[in-house]
């Protein structure tokens, strides 16, 4: 008798398991000359498409709660694999794959919902083509060479102030021995990032205590990767987005003032802002809520 899969016991907090599993299938593309999994959700080929990116250390059955929700409203819903340590760029170049997949074999109405590490590659792959049609952020997007986001990510105590401490030896390391690997705790606490209002929390902190015993999240990346969130550059200025873009905000955040001022400052494209009660795991602790706001985006976008 085999066991049941740790996403299905710690990772549901609604939905049925059993039935989620019985909807995942598997596509396969190729990216830098490798393959990845796509955990797919298919309705059939001619329905809209979305595309969902972790964050850093998380993997696709993070999110195969909210990937359903979206899937019953009518989408095939593709969730990306973790992103195992590679850098901004390269990251890019396996979304750009991953979506050309997804255009070739379905069709070419795409959205995008991406959060924090994904949400950044998302950002700037969106700022120099249109292979998503649509895109919906959350916990991110940010310019990463920006004085501001630099600022905004250095701010507050626990991980911030590790983070303020750490980089420039950071910096100095990465310039002879850009691969050896850091912990990734040591700059994002995931226990910290908990909702601190009660009704969030109660949902959370086993969620993401659960995170800390899941053998197939990343626990290390090297500094090339790492230090690629502070040098690399956005491949074009935002005045040259063309991609319908929304903003999901929660209110208790990494950085929502930052995230304010770039929504302010992207150009005149079809763009909104939602500003939602909860901190940066809310799209899981709430995942039927959250495929609600997203996919009335993409109906009205897609």
């Amino acid at each position: 008798m085999t066991s049941e899969p740790y996403w299905k016991n710690y990772y549901v907090i609604k939905a049925d398991a059993d039935e989620i599993e019985k909807n995942i299938k598997h596509k396969k593309f190729c990216s830098a000359g490798k393959d990845f999994d796509l955990v797919c959700f298919e309705e059939n080929k001619n329905v809209s498409n979305i595309l969902i990116s972790p964050g850093s250390g998380g993997h696709a059955y993070v999110f195969a709660e909210l990937g359903y929700y979206m899937h019953g409203k009518g989408y095939n819903v593709f969730i990306m694999p973790k992103h195992g340590g590679f850098t901004i760029k390269e990251l890019m170049q396996r979304h750009e794959d991953a979506l050309k997949f997804i255009s070739g074999n379905y069709n070419e109405r795409i959205g995008v919902f991406a959060e924090g590490l994904g949400g950044y590659s998302i950002f700037y792959l969106s700022l120099m083509n249109e292979l998503m049609k649509s895109c919906v952020y959350m916990n991110a997007p940010v310019i990463v060479t920006e004085k501001k986001f630099q600022d905004a990510w250095m701010s507050g105590n626990g991980a911030a102030k590790r983070r303020k401490r750490i980089f420039p030896i950071a910096k100095l390391l990465y310039r002879f021995f850009p691969g050896i690997k850091f912990p990734i705790r040591f700059y994002l606490d995931f226990k910290e990032m908990v909702d601190n209002k009660q009704e969030n929390r109660i949902i959370e902190a086993p969620l993401i205590e659960r995170f800390s015993k899941d053998h197939d999240f990343d626990r290390r990346y090297p500094l090339s990767a790492i230090m690629s969130l502070v040098y690399t550059s956005p491949p074009k200025p935002i005045s040259e987005l063309k991609v319908p873009t929304m903003f999901l905000v929660p209110v208790r955040g990494f950085f929502p003032f930052y995230e304010k001022n770039l929504f302010n400052r992207l150009p005149e494209v079809k763009k909104k802002i939602v500003e939602v009660d909860g901190g940066v795991f809310w799209m899981l602790s709430h995942p039927e809520e959250a495929a609600n706001v997203i996919c009335e985006w993409f109906k009205e976008t897609l």
